[in-house]
């Protein structure tokens, strides 16, 4: 659903998503967190919600970049 080139930012999302109820995993969180130089190297950290979650998971991903002022230092990238 989307991938952070940093670990911190991909539990902002997770947070986020968790909050308004949509359940979340981080299938490679831990292995970026123990290889930090391998992140790239994985294709970042992956954010994964439900199928049926979604498209009310990118509209609030979508909404909370843009309330940060749209600080990009590590944007997801959202595919």
């Amino acid at each position: 659903m989307a991938t952070c080139n940093n670990p911190m930012h991909a539990q902002l999302l997770k947070s986020v998503l968790e909050d308004s109820g949509i359940p979340v995993l981080l299938p490679n969180e831990h292995s970026a967190q123990t290889m930090p130089h391998l992140i790239l190297a994985m294709g970042g950290v992956r954010v994964q919600v439900p199928e049926e979650h979604e498209e009310t998971a990118r509209a609030l991903i979508a909404d909370f970049e843009a309330a940060a002022g749209g600080n990009d230092t590590f944007p997801p990238t959202v595919a």
